[in-house]
């Protein structure tokens, strides 16, 4: 990248060229392809990226892990690449990234796949407490619930006490063989944490990008799974992108690998319906 940065980049696939943009915050890309997104390959040219301090990336060498540079990251791919313009998909917190890059580089992507996306770290963040309760069943929730504490310290807490119980899967999958496969492939994941590390330092990434929304006029394709307690079975009703369809359908966190054959099928009629504007 154009800050001495090197980025991990894969491109596999045929079609009109498409960037994932993993989430995390500081994860990678290679569970997403192996698990389900490469069945799109057939009608994508697939551009699969580890972002700046995540996966088989390089770290940044100033520590510059802000919301405009990693953004500013896709780009520099794109244009490396030679593409005039391309479709983004986007899961979880890749929904943050991906609405940021529409705004400041809206010629450059044609349409957009929102999957299992949030555009509101706080609002995400009070669903996980809330079924985090639910499932806990704490004798003194008041913990959890006191709101002179700040959200992100008490959404830490939910989730270390899901994690003592073994239960913070339940947020996530709704099939033990979905956590079972994801856990085998990222395991495989080298040890990089920077970006894992350093984004909550960055206030931007805290902003409601819903209101970003409304201003994206671009074809979108919002994906959403009913159990998904990781950003909330609801939250895309808060979406305001002006063109949107919107699809929810059974399943958690993790809808390409779950429901994979109708997360390909709403894909691609999707990419049909949008073809003459990409």
């Amino acid at each position: 990248m154009s800050d001495g940065t090197e980025l991990y980049v894969k491109v596999a696939g045929k079609g009109k060229p498409c960037l994932f943009i993993h989430g995390g915050p500081g994860a990678w890309s290679h569970s997403f392809e192996v698990l389900g997104l490469n069945t799109l390959e057939d009608s994508l040219q697939m551009v699969y990226v580890d972002q700046r301090g995540s996966g088989r990336s390089g770290k940044s060498p100033s520590g510059d892990y802000s919301l405009r540079r990693t953004v500013l990251d896709f780009d520099e791919v794109r244009q490396q690449l030679g593409f005039p313009s391309w479709t983004v998909l986007a899961h979880s917190f890749g929904g943050i990234l991906a609405t940021e890059y529409a705004y400041y580089f809206p010629k450059t992507i044609s349409r957009m796949v929102l999957l299992s996306a949030t555009l509101n770290l706080k609002a995400s963040a009070q669903v996980q407490i809330d079924k985090g309760l639910e499932i806990l069943k704490p004798a003194d929730p008041s913990p959890f619930l006191d709101t002179s504490r700040p959200i992100f310290d008490r959404f830490m807490a939910i989730i270390t006490a899901l994690n003592e119980k073994n239960a913070y899967h339940q947020l996530m999958y709704t099939t033990a063989e979905g956590l079972d496969k994801m856990n085998q492939e990222d395991a495989k994941r080298p040890p990089n944490y920077s970006f894992g590390q350093s984004w909550s330092s960055y206030p931007e990434y805290f902003q409601d990008f819903t209101e970003v929304s409304r201003h994206l006029k671009m074809p979108v394709l919002v994906i959403a799974g009913q159990q998904d307690f990781s950003i909330g079975p609801n939250h895309f009703k808060s979406f305001k992108f002006p063109n949107q369809r919107v699809v929810s359908m059974p399943g958690g966190h993790v809808i390409y690998l779950e429901q994979n054959a109708q997360f390909q099928k709403e894909v691609k009629q999707f990419l049909k319906k949008t073809s003459r504007k990409s």
